[in-house]
């Protein structure tokens, strides 16, 4: 009978001892468990927040692609608005050159003629230099007809007296001496103390003696000594003068 109850009370202590053993390695198991169940959990969130991160960086690439995109455009705006402006600006400086220019061309010229400064019409320099040029090429004849021109174009023009001298110089060298002797007078008369005056008279007596008229030439050279005795054409005439009385000696 003892030896049943102390079987029973072994029995009994074994079987309390293994559920003491099984309820502590229960309690192991769900900690372990829970811990798995964490990390599982902690796990699905960094994934979860990688693939947020992810999409923001996708998202950031494409917004600054879009950007870059953006700025080429802009960029490629900018360089046609600067090549535009570069167009419209040539424009305006053409625009105000050629306004520059046909206003120059009414807009009086500041001219030097025998030391003497003078307001002149473009134009009127234009056609009278034109005739010059003509002149300076020995083209006589066409210089003549554009002097003579000028002159009655120009009937105020202070380029006139020159203009008639230089008609008659024109004539005298295209032995056309009625047309010299001619310009000379209208000279003379319209400019009778101009500064060509002397050289017009003494080119009227020039024009006289060689078409023949000696008399003539000799009272127009002395009348140029009487009328302007301290000009260069008061020597010359003297010079002619005494020419043409050898020639008339040696001729009897």
């Amino acid at each position: 009978m003892l030896t049943k109850n102390l079987t029973a009370a072994r029995v009994a202590a074994a079987l309390l001892a293994a559920t003491a053993a099984f309820s502590a390695h229960a309690f192991a198991d769900d900690d372990a468990r829970r811990a798995i169940l964490e990390l599982r959990e902690e796990v699905k969130s960094l994934r979860a927040d990688l693939a947020t991160t992810r999409n923001a960086q996708f998202q950031l690439v494409s917004e600054i692609n879009a950007l870059k995109e953006h700025n080429r455009h802009l960029t490629g705006d900018l360089e046609e608005l600067r090549n535009q402006l570069a167009v419209e600006q040539r424009s305006t400086r053409d625009l105000y050159q050629s306004l520059d220019g046909r206003i120059g061309a009414f807009e009086p010229v500041t001219v030097t003629i025998n030391g003497e400064q003078h307001q002149v019409d473009p134009a009127e320099k234009a056609e009278y230099d034109a005739a010059v040029l003509l002149l300076q090429d020995n083209q006589f004849k066409d210089a003549l007809t554009k002097f003579d021109r000028f002159a009655a174009k120009w009937p105020e023009s202070p380029y006139r007296q020159e203009a008639l001298f230089w008609e008659g110089t024109c004539a005298f060298a295209l032995e056309r001496y009625k047309d010299a002797i001619d310009s000379q007078n209208r000279l003379l008369k319209d400019y009778p103390k101009g500064v060509r005056a002397p050289d017009a008279m003494l080119l009227v007596g020039s024009s006289q003696a060689a078409a023949g008229n000696v008399k003539a030439a000799t009272a127009t050279f002395n009348k140029v000594l009487k009328t302007y005795p301290e000009s260069d054409a008061a020597a010359a005439a003297k010079s002619r003068l005494s020419d043409m009385k050898a020639g008339a000696k040696s001729g009897k």
